[in-house]
Formats: C-alpha cells, sequence, structure tokens
C-alpha cells in the first residue's frame, strides 16, 4: 500500500522551503540586480579616447578659404581645397591644440598664382589624410629662405604637435613655382619632413637645418643637415647628428 503525505503537511513544507531559499538568498528578484552600465558609458575599442567629441561631425562647415601664402615679387603660393575643404572646432584639448582651435581636413592642393600670367596653376597636392590646425582662420604666412639663388617658402600646416610639425618646402625660381622634395639617400625622397616642436630649422652656412621630431623610446633626436640642389629642386641630406633630449 503506497504512504499519502496528507495535503496540510505538503504545503507546510513547501512554505519553509520558500522561505529558507529567500533567507539564503537564492530568490533575487529583477528589481534588486545592479543596473547595466549605459553603452554610452565606454567608447568602443576602436575609438580612442582622445579622439575629438563626435560633435565635431556636426560643427564642421564647407569652407573654400586660402590657408596659406607665401609671397614671391613674381606671385603668390596659396594653400587651398582642389575641390572641398571644410573646418571645425578642435573639440577636445590634446598636444594638437586646445578645444578652440580651427581644424581643416579636404583635398588641398598648392598652386602659384602668376603676377606675369595672371592665372593660377597647381604645382603640388597634399596627402589624403592632410590635416590644418591653426589658433584662428588667418592665413598662415610662409616663412621666406634664400639658397642657392633660389627663393624657398616653408610651410608648417599645424601650429603644433606631439611628436613633430610636418613641414613642406616650395621653391620660386625665373618666374616659375615649384615642390621641393627631400632627398634622404639616392632613390630615396621624402615629400615633407618633421621638425621637433618649439625647436624651428634654421639656415646657416648654406646648409638647411632641421631638428628632427622626437617619439616615446627614442634615445636620440636626428638633426638633419641639407644642401639645395637647384638642378634636382631637392634638399640632398648631407650629414646627420644624434642628440639626446635633455641636451637640445
Amino acid at each position: 500500500m503506497k504512504n499519502v503525505i496528507p495535503l496540510g503537511i505538503l504545503l507546510l513544507v513547501l512554505m519553509l522551503i520558500g522561505c529558507g531559499d529567500r533567507g539564503n538568498g537564492a530568490y533575487t528578484s529583477v528589481s534588486s540586480l545592479p543596473p547595466m552600465p549605459a553603452a554610452s558609458e565606454s567608447p568602443p575599442s576602436s575609438t580612442p579616447v582622445s579622439s575629438p567629441p563626435a560633435t565635431e561631425a556636426n560643427l564642421a562647415k564647407e569652407d573654400d578659404s586660402i590657408r596659406a601664402i607665401g609671397t614671391h615679387s613674381d606671385g603668390r603660393l596659396l594653400v587651398k581645397p582642389a575641390n572641398k575643404g571644410s573646418v571645425a572646432p578642435l573639440g577636445a584639448p590634446s598636444c594638437y591644440g586646445v578645444e578652440t582651435d580651427l581644424h581643416w581636413s579636404g583635398d588641398y592642393e598648392v598652386v602659384w598664382e602668376s603676377k606675369s600670367e595672371g592665372i593660377a596653376t597647381p604645382i603640388s597636392t597634399f596627402p589624403i589624410d592632410f590635416e590644418i590646425v591653426q589658433q584662428n582662420d588667418s592665413p598662415v604666412i610662409m616663412q621666406p629662405i634664400t639658397l642657392e639663388d633660389t627663393d624657398i617658402f616653408a610651410y608648417v600646416p599645424r601650429y603644433t604637435d606631439c611628436h613633430g610639425l610636418e613641414t613642406y618646402l616650395f621653391g620660386v625660381s625665373d618666374g616659375k613655382a615649384f615642390p621641393i622634395s627631400l632627398e634622404i639617400k639616392p632613390g630615396v625622397n621624402w615629400a615633407s619632413i618633421s621638425q621637433l616642436p618649439h625647436h624651428p630649422f634654421k639656415v646657416a652656412n648654406g646648409e638647411f637645418i632641421v631638428t628632427g621630431g622626437y617619439g616615446a623610446g627614442q634615445d636620440f633626436i636626428n638633426v638633419y643637415h641639407f644642401r639645395y640642389d637647384p638642378k634636382k629642386k631637392s634638399m640632398i641630406l648631407k650629414s646627420t647628428n644624434q642628440v639626446k633630449p635633455n641636451d637640445i
């Protein structure tokens, strides 16, 4: 004969089990769970924390203004968008500038505006990732130097940087303008060179001297000595010195 548990006893046992579970923390209501963090509390892993806020893209506006000028007796060198450029506040302080600085991007080029011909001729284009950061919207005045009877203009798109200021060179001779490359060794030419922030290039004894950029882990900083070759329209590297960062 089968044993039958009275209904009252069965209900009492079930109630005791339920109370015991609650006391031991096995029962937890949904409302007592800690809230899940919102998705916006941490950026996606592919987005650097130091990136400007997304609102910068919303503040960008079209801008076709001239961004740099090199004035010569035969004409002007002008940096401007080839088709389309845009400008926005930098948006966040960093070693690239402060939040109120202006940041330009687009397909920029250099044109030569000849006085005698009265037309603007493109002479060089900048890389696709080219960008300009300046403290206001006034065009940058290119720095002029003269080497080997050639008038040379240096253009620095960003006024400050973490490691090195990108620097481009353009020449004017016999009423014509042209980009100047930097020949590091035969067959190896740079379109630009980085110079250490707050240590601008100099010209001494017919040499163009650049203190190169500096990055974490570097034991030395390169100091480049170039001589201009008017036939090649290039700065030819003649020697390189290495100095310790603390000696600069």
